[in-house]
């Protein structure tokens, strides 16, 4: 219980920063998903970038958050692979109408 109170602690307290250059980037790939009309394509952009800025870019306090539990880091990066993996997939299933 503990730690889900420090986890929502971080979420809440901590100031998050995206550099410029990457949200520069991030605006330009979804509007263009948008203007082509690649939703899908641009959820997986949305996604990556949600998992990069949130993960890799503040992996020094998820390790200082989170190192009384040596597995927390693996579940989070597992699930967030896990989801990139099963929106890669529903990307190459076509649905048949």
């Amino acid at each position: 219980m503990d730690v889900l109170r420090a986890l929502a602690g971080f979420f809440t307290d901590t100031t998050f920063s995206v550099p410029l250059a990457q949200m520069v980037v991030f605006v330009a790939l979804i509007s263009l998903c948008l203007l082509l009309g690649r939703y899908r394509f641009g959820l997986v952009v949305t996604l990556g970038f949600v998992f990069f800025w949130s993960f890799v870019l503040n992996f020094h306090y998820f390790v200082d958050l989170l190192n009384t539990m040596p597995w927390g880091l693996q579940l989070y990066a597992l699930s967030g692979l896990l989801m990139f993996a099963m929106i890669i997939l529903g990307l190459f299933l076509q649905r048949s109408e």
